[in-house]
């Protein structure tokens, strides 16, 4: 099994806007480009994922995907995240990959045995059909984690209530799924009172 893990990153100075109100314009783009690399170092040091694919309109976020080794790709613009999404995917499947991860870029507490999990968790499934494993956010309306096999299982619908959207649009097509859930693929940062459960070096300056 070749998987393929796809991060897709706004530019550090527009992402978490709704964190503008307790931290300044330096703070949210230390959190921003911190927890990226955190989410990046971790998948790369993931053994079973193959190819690491960073996708972005920043090209700070690419010059650091490209340092630490990952795959860089320029997204177009006007930005859509499923539209980067389907580019990404594009990349994996040059890169023979049999698996797709997709991993937002602020889940600042996952480690590389969260991961294997998940990817377990797929490997469980029935073999006869397409597999899918999504990690829902906390309050279970988001998309944490999104795994794939094969590469082109299924169409991304990320967005308003993305985790029931995946569920449904699997299991409507006949796929094999599994909710993986999990307090570090649980958590990620949107709002101020996710920052009283995060180290502040993410955000010191």
């Amino acid at each position: 099994m070749s998987v393929a893990a796809v991060i897709p990153v706004k530019p550090y100075a527009v992402g978490k806007s709704r964190l503008a109100t307790v931290l300044n314009d330096a703070q949210r783009i230390a959190l921003n480009r911190n927890m990226f690399r955190h989410v990046l170092r971790t998948t790369l040091e993931t053994p079973v994922v193959e190819n690491v694919i960073v996708i972005s309109s920043d090209n700070d976020v690419l010059s650091d995907a490209e340092k630490h080794g990952a795959h860089a790709i320029l997204e177009g613009e006007p930005s859509n995240l499923n539209a980067a999404l389907g580019v990404a995917r594009k990349a994996a499947l040059a890169l023979d990959a049999s698996g797709l991860l997709i991993l937002p870029a602020d889940l600042a507490k996952i480690d590389s045995a969260d991961l294997m999990a998940l990817l377990k968790a797929g490997d469980e499934l029935s073999p006869l059909t397409g597999r899918i494993v999504i990690a829902p956010d906390a309050k279970r309306t988001g998309t944490n984690a999104l795994y794939l096999q094969p590469v082109d299982t299924l169409e991304f619908s990320f967005g308003a209530d993305s985790f029931k959207n995946h569920q449904r649009a699997g299991e409507t097509s006949g796929y094999s799924v599994a909710v993986f859930e999990g307090p570090n693929l649980g958590f990620d940062v949107d709002e101020p009172i996710d920052l009283k459960n995060l180290d502040e070096n993410f955000w010191r300056v």
